[in-house]
């Protein structure tokens, strides 16, 4: 589990779980620079990227030789996040959006 931050600060210094919401202008920095840079994270266990207009996500989860990419696709998807005891069902991620067709 993450370890808690004091209340006052405005991010978590050694994160398990980190989830983006992937946009054109913002797609090239998660998937390649931040995503190299979080790999370095020793506490960080799964990177989640969510898209902005389709209900799809690419995970890497940290595995024995590295991390490895999932990629799960449509509404009834769920990606299980033992690590921090959860799921994310992307109908919940994606509630009340409307995507394009």
């Amino acid at each position: 589990m993450c370890q808690p931050n004091r209340p006052e600060d405005t991010f978590n210094d050694a994160p398990v779980v980190i989830i983006e919401v992937l946009s054109e202008s913002t797609r090239r920095t998660d998937e390649h620079e931040k995503r190299e840079a979080y790999a370095a994270i020793d506490s960080l266990l799964v990177y989640v990227l969510l898209e902005q207009d389709s209900a799809a996500a690419v995970v890497y989860r940290r595995g024995a030789m590295g991390f490895v990419r999932e990629v799960w696709l449509g509404r009834e998807a769920t990606i299980p996040l033992a690590e921090v005891g959860c799921e994310l069902r992307l109908c919940d991620a994606y509630d009340n959006v409307v995507l394009a067709s």
